[in-house]
């Protein structure tokens, strides 16, 4: 597919640079230990007289919730004088400043300090290494927006030896179910059954990969921009314990909250002076020097949702900052022994592009690009070639999941293990490595990819006025009222009309006394004006006992609910409800 093929064209831009602060710059800067004065910005806030400038900080950090709360609660200590600098042993800080007995600046800082349970995690000089494991996702970003949209970045990448999966498909809507996979090795209903049984657990149980790491002598972090939506705490309950030695998400909450500002729909641009992705990544950057100056061998998930969540072509305005951290990771050589992947969940789910056949296609095909270091290219040949013919094969989250085991464990890439691997498997596993060959007839359905997320499938257009369309859609439309069932806050919805129909190819057509065809079926229902895509498989009898519809996976909304559900909390069916009574967006 073309990055810029004709039926997507229109919606391409430019988009407007957002503005932070006023165009304020921010009073004060920090390194990986200080915070320091900025002079040149005095005059911005209005200080004539240096000495009636006071500013002290207040270190804070996150405090275990109860069940019933979120995992985003802080507590502050008492504010500390400082003069034009101070040197931070904290994590967390909040500074703030006076003029005049009048605050005229606040910010947030963080820190990564050498803490109690990793300070002995230290290898000595020339000893066998293990290897750190870095992983930066950027929402909602399809492989080929990410050409579109960041082609410095992708050029950074390519110079320093990144392999991209062309064939990477996502296994359900949304980031939760995408990352689940990745991280915890389950698809969604695997883990109600294991370790997340109703909607207010916490996820402290679950098996996060991470978890392996940390046993294993790895320093741990995780951390989200846009971290009132994130992952596992939009609608969700988050974590009681700490999830990881460094937890970034709470920070990025209450800075956030304080002093975020340029909002544009559902996240803030800015924190103070500063776009939320820099602030990022500049922790990113803090966190991977603090590791490799002391030797200390990591994993670290970092997840960037402000600049691409809700924007098909802002992610352009980072493309050079993302570039130049990239560029920089690679030059100060603190990547020399570490495993980097860079990738997204999925592509844009809503808006103008998803009306259209690409649209739809990209949704399903996020990016992943992987670097390993030439040392681990040349100790283990066979795995890296075989990650490099997986390139063109469908891989999906699950087969990611392998992958970070594996990468626990580099001696497991070794020819003869891998061999011993595939010789043992029976060709209905779900997931790979990527360091072992995936077969090139594999299919969605033994990679567990609902069709209607199934990119390795052939469609057609067909008429909106064909029967089977128009049966298939009033069939969806049931379903989502069924769905919606014992929430009487939720108005039933009523087909209002269907804009497009596809029937794909079936797999086994004549076999039995039956078959099946499947179709793709977009529509809009009122009230609302909420925009549906489904496949439904339609089975019908041959001795004309007529035909039965289900609908294949979930169905996706296409267009925003903004405040129109926000009379129920349940995450999913937020997707579906519209409210008897409507609530102004925030």
């Amino acid at each position: 597919m073309d990055p810029f093929d004709i039926s997507i064209k229109e919606y391409v831009s430019k988009p407007k640079q957002f503005v932070c602060n006023k165009n304020k710059p921010p009073l004060m800067e920090a390194n990986l230990t200080y915070v320091y004065m900025l002079h040149n910005s005095l005059s911005f806030y209005g200080v004539k007289d240096i000495g009636a400038l006071k500013c002290c900080y207040s270190t804070f950090h996150r405090v275990e919730p109860s069940s019933e709360q979120d995992d985003n609660i802080v507590s502050y200590n008492d504010c500390v004088q400082f003069n034009e600098s101070v040197q931070i042993e904290d994590e967390f800080i909040r500074v703030s400043c006076t003029y005049n007995k009048e605050e005229i600046y606040k910010d947030f800082f963080s820190f990564v300090p050498i803490k109690p349970r990793i300070k002995n995690f230290s290898s000595n000089p020339g000893s066998n290494e293990k290897l750190n494991v870095l992983v930066i996702g950027l929402d909602s970003v399809s492989r080929l927006n990410l050409h579109r949209q960041m082609p410095k970045t992708v050029k950074i990448l390519k110079d320093i030896g990144a392999i991209e999966l062309l064939g990477y498909n996502k296994v359900g809507d949304n980031t939760f179910p995408n990352l689940v996979a990745v991280l915890i090795g389950l698809s969604k209903n695997e883990l109600k059954k294991d370790c997340w049984h109703k909607k207010t657990d916490k996820f402290d149980d679950c098996k996060f990969v991470w978890k392996n790491y940390s046993t294993s002598g790895y320093a741990t972090a995780f951390g989200e921009d846009g971290a009132r939506m994130g992952a596992f705490n939009y609608e969700k309950r988050g974590f009681k314990k700490q999830p990881t030695d460094y937890y970034w998400g709470p920070f990025n909450y209450v800075s956030e909250k304080q002093i975020g500002n340029a909002r544009d729909l559902l996240f803030y641009q800015c924190v103070g002076s500063r776009p939320v992705y820099q602030v990022l990544l500049d922790y990113i950057t803090k966190f991977v020097k603090t590791m490799t100056q002391n030797r200390i061998s990591y994993f670290g998930l970092f997840w960037g949702n402000s600049l691409s969540h809700d924007y098909l072509n802002k992610p352009s305005l980072g493309d050079e900052t993302y570039a130049n951290f990239f560029t920089k990771l690679t030059e100060s050589n603190v990547l020399k022994n570490t495993a980097l992947i860079f990738m997204s969940d999925h592509g844009m789910r809503w808006g103008d592009i998803r009306t259209t056949y690409q649209g739809r296609i990209e949704e399903m095909l996020p990016f992943v690009f992987i670097v390993m270091p030439k040392s681990y290219r040349d100790s283990y040949p066979q795995a890296f070639a075989n990650i490099n013919r997986n390139t063109k094969r469908l891989t999906t989250p699950f087969d990611l999941h392998e992958t970070l085991k594996n990468l626990l464990k580099p001696h497991s890439l070794k020819g003869a293990l891998i061999n011993e691997r595939i010789n043992k498997r029976d060709g209905k596993e779900r997931s790979y490595s990527l360091f072992e060959p995936i077969p090139s007839n594999r299919t969605c359905e033994a990679a567990a990819i609902s069709p209607h997320w199934c990119t390795c499938q052939t469609s057609a257009p067909i008429s909106k006025d064909n029967i089977d369309i128009i049966d298939a859609t009033k069939y969806v439309v049931k379903y989502l009222n069924k769905q919606l069932d014992g929430y009487a806050e939720c108005a039933e919805l009523t087909l209002a009309e269907i804009y497009d129909g596809r029937l794909h190819s079936p797999d086994d057509k004549l076999k039995g006394e039956s078959y099946s065809e499947d179709y793709t079926v977009v529509f809009r229902t009122v009230p609302g004006d909420g925009k549906f895509e489904a496949t439904v498989r339609k089975y019908v009898t041959k001795k004309g006992k007529g035909k039965q519809f289900i609908v294949m996976g979930s169905v996706s909304r296409i267009n925003l609910y903004g405040s129109q559900s926000l009379c129920i909390t349940d995450f999913h069916l937020k997707l579906y409800c519209y409210c008897n009574i409507t609530f102004p967006l925030n």
